[in-house]
């Protein structure tokens, strides 16, 4: 992949949504954005979210037992609320999950 194909489209903008988020990955993402890499949480998350569909392979991923969420607005790319948005009504999985999941996926690549 070069460098160019790493920019966005100017048609993929981004949208203010508000999703539930694992206060624990949470956590990881702000580690993520303050000592690793020089992004935004909403950029980690949309490219989790655009990994994690890149696989093609949604799986359910269920909130950890004692977790604690929190409501939070993000943004994101419209491809990826159009592929969670597709996504979530193909297999039930709710929009939140997916991201909870890719987020997680995407944690666990990068350890």
């Amino acid at each position: 992949m070069s460098a160019i194909d790493r920019l966005y489209n100017i048609n993929n903008r981004t949208s203010k949504k508000s999703v539930n988020i694992d206060d624990s990955l949470y956590k990881k993402l702000i580690y993520l954005t303050q000592n690793r890499f020089d992004a935004t949480v909403s950029d980690l998350i949309n490219v989790a979210i655009e990994d994690y569909s890149s696989d093609n392979r949604p799986a359910f991923y269920g909130k950890p037992e004692n977790e604690s969420v929190t409501y939070r607005s993000i943004m994101l790319r419209e491809e990826n609320i159009n592929w969670l948005s597709k996504t979530s009504r193909k297999t039930g999985i709710s929009a939140t999950r997916l991201v909870n999941a890719a987020i997680k996926e995407f944690i666990d690549k990068i350890k």
